[in-house]
């Protein structure tokens, strides 16, 4: 299970793309992200595989836990995560 607490992010120039967002992921479950360009969607995803690490001044706050373990953590180790 992907567990979304409380999740926000922030771009480098202080554009906020994800505001407080708190959703559970159930696993052998089909999920979907609908909704209108610029709403948020492809961020999400970025922030599971932790491609926003790659760009400085980007900022993610809240809870990404997969299967109880905490995927934002400085001790994540992204290569197995991804």
């Amino acid at each position: 299970m992907l567990k979304i607490q409380h999740l926000s992010k922030t771009y480098a120039d202080g554009k906020q793309a994800l505001r407080d967002v708190s959703v559970p992921i159930y696993a052998n479950r089909v999920t979907a992200f609908v909704g209108p360009s610029g709403c948020g969607k492809s961020t999400l995803l970025r922030v599971f595989n932790r491609i926003y690490s790659l760009y400085p001044g980007q900022r993610v706050e809240g809870d990404v836990l997969l299967d109880g373990e905490d995927i934002l953590s400085a001790q994540q180790d992204v290569a197995v995560l991804r």
